[in-house]
């Protein structure tokens, strides 16, 4: 693999000129870009941007959901030894403006007509911004002082520079030290901060996942997770491509099944909530289903449970149990694998931490599922698990050249080549978290266990302080809650409060299935999160779950809330992360009631 990005590019179309690429859908159809003709389009976008005057440093934005595009845009800035910058398609106009002041973008790639609404709000207080190329057809026009053409006009605009001086198609020679983007954390709290990543950066971290995973040019990815979120963007396109494979882009969000059983992946890569989204669907057709599916459903987990504790132990399980793993395994699991499309080799989990509940499912039922941690700052795995030797509850080991130990306070501390070259304009916040030696202070805690996987046990800033001086982890009792069928998202209160609350955000469609099945009359769903028949379960639900934590981590008064956390809504960051202070001030009437009935 070359030193840069665009150089590991262009030897791997090199090698693999005529095997697909990227897929997309076409009116409802996948089609195929080899590499040759990604090759083709990076080429004349390149000189398309050359010619609209962008030079070697200069900032290009990206405003678009995952799409073929997004990379062909992505590949062209790379050969100019231009930068970057990502803007997630969910952020609101004003998120938009900060963005592309503080990273003084020139040119903007717009995907679609409703994210040309944000920008045409915004750009009066734009000045450096200079171009809009439009995903969509849109002819050529000024807007507040800015060219808006279409990416067809650009490729069209490159393709003649290309035959006029065939000497464009050449690439910048870049320093593998150089920032190649700039990427904004989403940001739970204050404003985003622009993290500035290299090409040493981002290939340290593609050489470790091609290693550690085996991936390669038969491996094929259905992406679906934001490509400016880093995760899916070094890890379900960098490495993707650079190892060969194929990568297909998911219609939309309210695709994905379909998309994966088109496709039939080799590969996933998902966050937490996604799991839990397929769980739920899953199980809620399993309990609105006939009882025999039910029986057979709850015959298949704890078969495959026992099967797999046998197993963990180096042990053969008995006979029986053999044969009703084979037999469950045909008429039950064949189906779910039938799900995603039948040929998932692994499942690679992060962005948020998964339940160990759901993980011991996923893996009983075995699908490989690799858990992994990492960051933004991290370009961004700083550990994952290996095949083989992975144990729920834990993140894994550290990738491949990292180092990872665990600082003052159980603050996880990484260095390493994937670690960032410090955020764009704010010296003092980059000497904050890097210190001398080197070390990136994450503001996470956890441990190693006997193994040398680390264990996340929490988030200094998110550590709850009781009024009464106990020191409170809230993931963990959060984890232990969303155990429960019932339970779709909570969240756990009590920073300077006597005791520990919760607002929960029940699984609807399982909710109601309860309600029906125990008589429970109602005309709005909003009726149940009040009904002292519900709140009643849940209290049991809730102190079930709690069970094995110390007393001061009891949760002793929660609200249900029919309305789930969702990034739309401003509770859940673009990469599927909670907002605890936005939370907390959107309930904040409901939390103190809570505590003034207590």
């Amino acid at each position: 693999m070359k030193q840069t990005l665009f150089a590991s590019f262009r030897e791997t179309a090199d090698r693999f000129p005529d095997e697909i690429a990227l897929m997309h859908k076409v009116e409802g159809t996948y089609r195929d870009i080899s590499y040759r003709q990604l090759s083709l389009a990076v080429d004349e976008v390149a000189a398309g941007l050359a010619d609209r005057g962008v030079k070697t440093g200069d900032r290009v934005g990206i405003y678009s959901y995952n799409r073929p595009e997004w990379v062909v845009t992505d590949l062209a800035i790379c050969k100019l030894g231009a930068v970057s910058v990502p803007v997630y398609h969910t952020l609101p106009e004003d998120s938009v403006r900060y963005i592309l002041n503080d990273a003084e973008v020139g040119h903007l790639i717009v995907e679609s007509p409703e994210l040309m609404e944000n920008v045409s709000v915004v750009l009066p207080d734009v000045p450096r911004l200079k171009d809009i190329v439009t995903l969509f057809d849109r002819k050529p026009e000024s807007q507040a002082g800015k060219e808006l053409f279409s990416f067809e006009s650009l490729r069209n605009l490159g393709a003649r520079a290309l035959n006029d001086n065939p000497g464009l198609a050449e690439s910048h020679e870049t320093a593998p030290d150089e920032v190649v983007t700039v990427v904004y954390t989403s940001g739970t709290t204050g404003e985003p901060k622009g993290t500035m990543l290299s090409h040493a950066n981002i290939l340290s971290n593609v050489k470790a996942a091609i290693e550690r995973f085996g991936i390669n040019e038969t491996d094929i990815l259905v992406s679906f997770l934001p490509l400016c979120h880093m995760f899916e963007r070094t890890c379900g396109y960098y490495t993707m491509l650079f190892a060969g494979g194929t990568i297909a882009y998911a219609e939309s969000l309210q695709t994905i099944a379909q998309d994966v059983q088109a496709v039939r992946p080799t590969m996933l890569i998902v966050v937490p909530r996604v799991l839990e989204k397929v769980y739920s669907t899953v199980a809620d057709r399993v309990i609105t289903g006939p009882p025999l599916k039910r029986k057979l459903m709850v015959a298949t987990l704890r078969t495959y449970s026992r099967y797999a504790r046998y197993v963990m132990k180096d042990k053969t399980p008995p006979l029986g149990l053999r044969f009703k793993h084979w037999l469950l395994g045909r008429l039950v699991v064949r189906k779910l694998r039938e799900l995603g499309g039948g040929r998932i080799r692994l499942m690679a989990s992060g962005g948020a931490p998964l339940e160990r509940r759901l993980a011991r499912i996923i893996r009983n039922l075995e699908f490989n599922l690799l858990e992994g941690y990492g960051l933004t700052e991290t370009s961004p795995v700083v550990c994952s698990a290996v095949l083989g030797e992975e144990r729920v509850g834990t993140v894994g080991k550290p990738f491949p050249g990292v180092e990872v130990r665990i600082g003052e306070n159980d603050e996880i501390l990484v260095r390493g080549p994937n670690v960032m070259k410090g955020y764009l304009n704010k010296p003092e916040e980059t000497a904050a978290v890097i210190d001398k030696d080197g070390w990136f202070h994450t503001g996470d805690q956890g441990r190693f266990d006997d193994a040398g996987n680390l264990v996340i046990t929490g988030r200094i800033k998110e550590i709850i302080v009781t009024g009464y001086g106990k020191n409170v982890a809230p993931v963990p009792i959060e984890q232990a809650i969303t155990g429960s069928e019932h339970v779709e998202q909570t969240v756990v209160i009590g920073d300077k409060r006597p005791n520990l609350s919760a607002l929960v955000v029940p699984g609807r469609l399982v909710l109601e299935q309860y309600a029906r099945e125990h008589g429970i009359a109602y005309e709005r769903y909003e009726e149940l999160m009040t009904h002292p028949d519900i709140i009643n379960m849940f209290e049991k639900e809730i102190d079930a779950a709690l069970a094995n934590f110390a007393r001061y981590e009891q949760v002793r008064a929660f609200r249900l809330i029919a309305e789930p956390f969702t990034v739309e809504n401003g509770l859940l960051t673009p990469s599927m992360k909670l907002r605890r202070p936005k939370v907390l001030a959107t309930y904040a009437d409901l939390i103190d009631g809570m505590y003034k009935e207590n």
